[in-house]
């Protein structure tokens, strides 16, 4: 099956963001994952990657609690969603990503509210996306970023709690190194409910680079029939997980892993290499 390549623009740090467009185009891929800074000129971004070619196939959201027990940094949170959901529109996007804060690793203390306000919250975005005919897909993170939903279970229980058809899931193979005992069995329990998929190695860097099991994931892609992108979102060895900078030489890093591991997801799926 021939899909939509993409890859994060977050993972190229903090530089021009056509720069990041232009290191995208060259790598090869069909499309992105732009992120979701809304203060920044819609017109102008869909401009750049219009110049090089790239399809908008995600948006990466801002780090914000969408089920803080503090009233105030909730709102703003379902807030910021409700305007990104305009922002990707006008971007001419049809898909956003919705996850919790990353780096929350411990709720309330109150595991019932704590899933009532993350199901209140995603209702309420939903509400809108559904208005704007926007897909939303919620990411399965992993213990160590976010305390809740780190499985394709938990998933799939909020969107029955939400109750949305335009809310799908988000499962990454990274993540799903770490709380997953069987990714392919997660991806086959998502199955027609899986709008996006990221992939990495186990240790977030190139496909074989780590010991996860890659190529059965994406043969398990197409058992289940998925038809979405396959977004890459690797970073360089390095402390700090929530930095894509791990030295000088982080974008030839990244740059390489990218190009290497494209090559060989199109082998997986049987279509022809970059020359």
């Amino acid at each position: 099956m021939t899909r939509d390549y993409g890859l994060c623009l977050w993972t190229f740090g903090d530089i021009d963001f056509e720069k990041k467009c232009r290191l995208a185009a060259d790598i090869g891929v069909d499309g992105v994952e732009v992120q979701g800074d809304v203060s920044q000129n819609p017109e102008e971004l869909k401009k750049v990657l219009d110049q090089y070619g790239l399809k908008i196939l995600s948006i990466t959201p801002d780090n914000v609690d969408i089920s803080s027990a503090e009233d105030q940094v909730r709102k703003e949170a379902v807030q910021y969603f409700l305007d990104l959901i305009s922002w990707a529109d006008e971007l001419g996007a049809d898909r956003i990503c919705l996850h919790g804060d990353v780096g929350k690793v411990r709720g309330s203390g109150d595991e019932e509210k704590d899933w009532r306000l993350l199901v209140e919250s995603s209702t309420e975005i939903m509400k809108k996306a559904e208005a704007h005919n926007m897909e939303v897909v919620f990411e399965v993170l992993n213990r160590y970023e976010n305390h809740q939903i780190v499985t394709g279970k938990e998933a799939l229980d909020l969107i029955e709690a939400v109750g949305s058809s335009q809310l799908k899931v988000l499962l990454d193979a990274y993540h799903m190194n770490i709380e997953e005992a069987a990714p392919a069995e997660s991806l086959k329990a998502v199955g027609r409910q899986l709008g996006v998929y990221h992939i990495a190695d186990s240790n977030r860097q190139a496909v074989g680079n780590g010991n996860a099991d890659l190529a059965e994931q994406v043969q398990t892609l197409d058992y289940i029939g998925y038809q979405g992108p396959i977004i890459m979102e690797m970073t360089a060895a390095g402390p700090d997980p929530f930095t894509p900078v791990k030295g000088a030489d982080y974008l030839d890093v990244i740059t390489g892993y990218y190009e290497t591991s494209l090559d060989k997801l199109k082998q997986w799926e049987g279509t022809p290499v970059k020359s």
